[in-house]
């Protein structure tokens, strides 16, 4: 019986040094082997930026009308001292790309004759088509060691610069990009 609680003791030990967080520094986002550097209009040029982790990007599609992706995008906050690390789900609706609902026009029009194209972009204000989720949140220095990461706010949990993502906003932006990585073309060009 001690030997059994030695093995799991150990077994314990083993895991838990297997899944400790490792830190990020501002110095390794640099590294555009492992890094690339998410180019989007909220960057103020002040040393600011967001980068997605290529090694995380993965389709997880269960369906053929939405696709969805999984990445580790970090957010550098150099006022603060931070690097934010986030864990994101996107899912993106095929029949909400701006090709696609341009490609519908004629149909648009035969059903609604006053139908013009500018209709479109109440339609992705309405609904953009992309969904984003934060899955987990990380903190670090901007050196690179661990920080006390905050829960978010009852009811804001899910809340940042890169998830809601409505339509020609910051977090659309970094979306359309996230896809663009994982199949070739930005989501705005998918018509299905």
């Amino acid at each position: 019986m001690k030997r059994f609680l030695f093995f799991m003791a150990l077994l314990c030990i083993l895991c838990i040094s297997f899944n400790s967080v490792k830190a990020v520094s501002n110095a390794e986002l640099q590294d555009i082997s492992r890094f690339e550097h998410i180019v989007s209009k909220g960057d103020t040029g002040g040393g600011d930026g967001k980068y997605i982790e290529l090694s995380t990007i993965r389709d997880v599609s269960t369906s053929t009308s939405t696709k969805s992706v999984e990445a580790k995008i970090y957010v550098v906050l150099p006022s603060s001292d931070l690097v934010r690390e986030y864990t994101i789900h996107y899912d993106y609706i095929l029949n909400y790309s701006f090709a696609h609902l341009v490609a519908k026009v004629p149909e648009f029009k035969q059903q609604f004759p006053d139908f013009h194209l500018g209709e479109i972009w109440n339609i992705k204000m309405d609904n953009s088509g992309i969904v984003g989720t934060v899955k987990a949140q990380q903190d670090y220095t901007l050196n690179g060691e661990s920080k006390p990461t905050q829960p978010g706010y009852k009811g804001y949990e899910h809340v940042t610069f890169l998830t809601p993502t409505d339509f020609d906003f910051e977090s659309y932006h970094v979306a359309n990009r996230v896809f663009k990585k994982v199949f070739g073309v930005f989501y705005d060009d998918v018509i299905r």
